[in-house]
């Protein structure tokens, strides 16, 4: 077998053996023969830490919450529209003949003081009603678990709102949202968030977007 050292010296290479020629492949073999320095491509900045696991972990407790209460604000509920359904609730009548052709008589003046008197009737009928109403409300329990369940609803929908604008960084903060998404389902006006993500994760990957 030829002496590599020698070759390499009698045609003006640097001296490389074959145990070390071995140990380099591709570019870096051909630079080596050629005594060319490779620098190291640069590695793409490490994403900042993300912000979503403990907002996910925050969604997920006031979820969980929501969907403990879930049980007796159904019950309440169904209580409260089995009370309610024997209530008839009013309508205002029509006018009768007689009240048509009394406000045709009415004078310009006497029209800016006449009032319907069916509405005089209808406003004292729904006033009775509204109170019956209300009394059911409380009776059934539905009033104090439906104020405490909607303030809860209002949290859960609060802490969904902030994982779906927390900017991704990775895939997996991609895939923390569509977690949320399964549970809490956001709005299509959600979607440019998404959007933004998906560019940001392809501008960090060296993509055109």
């Amino acid at each position: 077998m030829p002496n590599t050292s020698v070759w390499a010296a009698a045609e003006g290479m640097p001296a490389i053996n074959r145990r070390a020629a071995l140990a380099i492949t591709g570019s870096g073999f051909a630079a080596a023969l050629l005594g060319v320095t490779v620098t190291p491509a640069k590695a793409s900045p490490a994403p900042p830490a993300s912000k979503l696991p403990g907002l996910e972990a925050a969604f997920r407790l006031e979820w969980h919450k929501l969907q403990a209460m879930e049980p007796e604000h159904t019950a309440a509920e169904r209580r409260y529209f089995e009370e309610r359904a024997q209530l008839v609730k009013p309508v205002m009548r029509e006018n009768t003949a007689a009240e048509v052709e009394a406000v045709r008589k009415l004078t310009v003046a006497e029209l800016g003081e006449w009032r319907h008197p069916g509405r005089l009737e209808f406003d004292e009928a729904i006033r009775t009603y509204n109170k019956a109403e209300s009394a059911i409300r409380r009776r059934t329990g539905f009033t104090k678990i439906d104020r405490a369940y909607q303030c809860q609803h209002s949290r859960v929908s609060t802490a969904a709102d902030r994982v779906i604008r927390c900017p991704a960084q990775t895939f997996e903060d991609i895939a923390t949202k569509a977690r949320v998404h399964k549970a809490w389902e956001f709005d299509c006006s959600d979607l440019e968030c998404v959007m933004k993500d998906i560019a940001r994760i392809a501008r960090r990957g060296g993509l055109s977007t």
